[in-house]
């Protein structure tokens, strides 16, 4: 067989490593601004009427980041000639999980799962000139996008002044940021690097065997396939063959909203005019889980292992905070937990064709020739 354009494999692979060196020249730059991230995007606020109350928050340790339980301390101030009955709320906004609190702090609504939960505490009586103080803790879901937020209320019961308001808004940084970019995603870069060589190697192998192109490219293809399957089969069936089973402590049950907006013609017509734009919303189930490892205590949230937790609002409804249930955890990284083991049907059906497909390409990549079929080279 001969080969037309003999140079355009080269370019081909002049190309790529030209690109992998340009991306390696970025890394230092994502290295050094990484652990910056997030670090100037606070935003606190506090709204005193003037009616004599002074009402703070402080959370610690700062700034906020995703899988850490933090502790927010609220003071209130009363700054008035008169003793006062006072009354705090706050809320938690989707990414903010309730742990724990203390003061007898409840929950509003205890026995409805909520987007963003709602806090009380008892009514404190506030001499003249006092300060009292409250808490709770909080853990910043990694289960939910978007900035954390937090709100708190305070009043004085019985007398018709506007509320004293403390908030604040931060977007979570990942954890360990320090590191920087390399520090936290090295090792996946370097299987990157060392998945794209190992093509690059096969391909120049084939070619060199006077495989020809296609043969290259079905390899090539293969291997991509086949990891692919092989990937998704593993996620899907670990947590049945390797995660640990144990007894969880549920604090908190909620569920996040998921929106998509689609939009269509009315009669097949591309005119925006005739558009009609519609949203869809999802409901997440969500659960904030305490549990025991050999190691130390974990808090975490999650439901199912799979994406397939969307609409399961019916199933939420069996947790209460402050009661226990069965769940399991991923040994090698325990922030990963699951009260429902499932395997979606889809998962495995889409694995198998990938792995179906890479098989054929692998034997089309490697099968011979029948001797007298092959073209001579000359021509």
């Amino acid at each position: 067989m001969k080969i037309r354009h003999p140079g355009l494999a080269r370019h081909a692979i002049v190309v790529a490593r030209a690109m992998l060196l340009t991306f390696a020249m970025v890394l230092p730059c994502l290295a050094q601004t990484g652990g910056d991230a997030g670090k100037d995007v606070l935003a606190q606020s506090t709204v005193q009427p003037d009616n004599g109350l002074r009402l703070t928050l402080d959370v610690s340790p700062r700034p906020l980041v995703y899988g850490t339980v933090h502790d927010a301390t609220i003071r209130i101030s009363n700054g008035s000639a008169h003793a006062r009955q006072v009354r705090i709320t706050a809320l938690l906004g989707e990414v903010v999980q309730f742990v724990s609190g203390a003061q007898g702090v409840r929950f509003i609504h205890p026995d409805a799962p909520e987007q963003e939960r709602q806090l009380a505490w008892p009514l404190i009586d506030l001499p003249a000139d006092e300060t009292a103080e409250v808490g709770f803790r909080f853990l910043v879901s990694w289960d939910v996008t978007g900035d954390a937020y937090l709100q708190v209320d305070a009043d004085a019961v019985g007398e018709a002044l506007p509320l004293a308001v403390a908030h604040l808004r931060q977007t979570p940084q990942l954890p360990d940021g320090d590191r920087g970019f390399l520090g936290q995603y090295g090792a996946l870069l370097v299987f990157f690097l060392l998945f794209v060589a190992l093509q690059i190697a096969l391909f120049r192998y084939t070619r060199r065997k006077r495989g020809g192109m296609l043969k290259a490219l079905s390899l090539v293809g293969s291997l991509l396939l086949l990891f692919f399957a092989v990937t998704g089969l593993r996620n899907a069936l670990e947590p049945w063959f390797e995660w640990q089973a144990t007894t969880c402590e549920v604090l908190d049950v909620r569920y996040a909203v998921s929106t998509h907006e689609s939009s269509s013609g009315s009669d097949g017509s591309r005119s925006q005019g005739n558009r009609s734009t519609t949203t869809s919303r999802f409901e997440i189930p969500l659960l904030t889980l305490r549990f025991q490892t050999p190691e130390r205590s974990i808090v975490s949230t999650g439901f199912r292992n799979q994406s397939s937790s969307t609409g399961d609002m019916a199933l939420l409804a069996r947790f209460k905070a402050g009661t226990t249930t069965d769940c399991f955890y991923d040994p090698d990284d325990p922030g990963w937990v699951v009260v429902t083991r499932d395997v979606t049907v889809t998962t495995i059906v889409f694995s198998l064709m990938f792995a179906a497909v890479g098989v054929l390409f692998g034997w089309l990549g490697l099968r011979r020739p029948k001797p007298g079929t092959m073209k001579p080279q000359g021509d």
